[in-house]
């Protein structure tokens, strides 16, 4: 499992490479424009330097944009929702496939489910209770902050803090990877509530501050370093 948990790491690059290639010139769906009337609906909705916003109840396919923000409204229906350089703010009610992110955060509403994983490079992923993730999150430099959220697989993390709430529950793995920068003594901090669990193990290959309300977590400690 170690081995496999590796992989959204490195996936990184091929998020940037998918988010460059967007391009488009539809920004709103289902907004009124300056005569009053509803924008056509577009199946993929991308945009580059513009920002992009779903309104509420749509169904659309891949929503993506650079060097912009992406908003989805309440009640929206997408497959792969992306953004290199901006922040990407997601409603109540919304189901995807996966939401990845190059130098922006991610934050969630309330029951929420994503088919796949959602992963950020540069940026903290924020999800609110009831969410369902099919996958598993990854951030490379931001923090994880679930509130009564169910992960089906593993969280990564390197240099970002992690904090389950509120009874989220981890099915996989918590897995801190080693940091490039071993000059900064500024360790992450993993904190689990005590109506929180992790049926996975937490693999450490760094130093971690740990914050654990639940002490029956602490026999799945896998230390992988050296003091």
């Amino acid at each position: 499992m170690i081995n496999q948990i590796r992989r959204p790491i490195y996936s990184f690059i091929g998020i940037t490479l998918i988010s460059l290639s967007l391009g488009g010139c539809i920004i709103h769906v289902n907004a009124k424009n300056k005569d009053g009337d509803k924008d056509s609906y577009s199946s993929d909705v991308t945009s580059t330097n513009k920002s992009v916003k779903v309104a509420e109840g749509r169904t659309v396919e891949d929503v993506g944009s650079v060097n912009g923000s992406v908003v989805i409204k309440d009640n929206v229906t997408a497959k792969h929702v992306s953004n290199t350089n901006g922040r990407i703010s997601i409603g109540n009610n919304v189901s995807v496939d996966s939401v990845d992110a190059v130098n922006g955060q991610i934050k969630i509403g309330e029951r929420f489910v994503a088919k796949e994983g959602v992963s950020t490079v540069n940026g903290q992923i924020v999800i609110q209770e009831q969410g369902q993730i099919g996958g598993g999150l990854a951030t490379v430099n931001g923090n994880i902050l679930l509130n009564s959220v169910v992960v089906e697989k593993d969280i990564v993390s390197v240099n970002g803090n992690i904090k389950l709430k509120a009874g989220s529950l981890v099915k996989g793995d918590i897995h801190f990877h080693k940091s490039s920068n071993n000059y900064n003594k500024n360790y992450p901090v993993l904190y689990i509530s005590a109506d929180s669990n992790v049926h996975g193990d937490i693999i450490l290959e760094r130093p971690v501050e740990l914050e654990l309300e639940n002490t029956s977590l602490e026999s799945k400690i896998k230390r992988l370093y050296k003091d």
